[in-house]
């Protein structure tokens, strides 16, 4: 079970090598709390220290059960279940981030479909705020909402080419996406075979 957690613990984090690359992961106990995709570690330690007013502590490695956690969901074997720390957001941000962790791997939602969901349906706008405060990108996909036109939107990991990137490599068909303008609120597609083992250049 999926458990947010609050915790004063020493922030630590590791770097783990996955198809999309290096990914920076920084965890208190053995919750995550941020989550980063490059190879700037010195980078990610300051991004942490801004969100929580701590620099985090460089370890060598990450606890066994949450590297394996971290890169089942990254290859699409399964969706994350390890323990996450939101303590730092508002409840509505939290509930945002909540219902997107039940988007599948290949499937896109609407902001607006978010906002319905949660029972907030004028909040669209506000989905996209919280979802630009994510601070546990890829393990919580914010990258798999998207505007209801088709269009992609805003990523706060790394903009929409990166978005658009994560999206193609998990199966979603880019140009059948561009088509949605508003007619449906999801659009699936299907990993190709092998995809989960071939880097991704982002």
């Amino acid at each position: 079970m999926n458990l947010m957690c609050r915790t004063s613990r020493l922030m630590r984090y590791a770097s783990v090598s996955t198809p999309l690359g290096w990914v920076h992961v920084a965890y208190r106990g053995k919750a995550v709390c941020c989550v980063a995709l490059g190879s700037d570690g010195c980078g990610f330690e300051r991004a942490c220290e801004r969100m929580f007013g701590v620099r985090p502590i460089r370890d060598h490695r990450l606890p066994e059960d949450m590297a394996k956690q971290v890169l089942d969901h990254l290859t699409g074997w399964r969706r994350f279940s390890g323990r996450i720390d939101l303590s730092r957001l508002t409840p509505f941000q939290q509930r945002v981030l909540r219902k997107i962790r039940t988007i599948p791997t290949g499937q896109v939602r609407s902001y607006q479909w978010v906002a319905k969901e949660i029972g907030a349906e004028r909040a669209a706008r506000a989905v996209g705020t919280a979802l630009a405060k994510n601070p546990i990108p890829l393990l919580i996909p914010c990258h798999r909402v998207v505007r209801s036109d088709g269009r992609l939107g805003e990523y706060s990991g790394g903009g929409p080419s990166v978005k658009a990137k994560l999206l193609a490599f998990e199966g979603v068909d880019l140009e059948d996406l561009t088509r949605m303008r508003g007619r449906r609120e999801i659009a699936t597609g299907r990993r190709r075979k092998g995809g989960a083992d071939r880097p991704l250049s982002l």
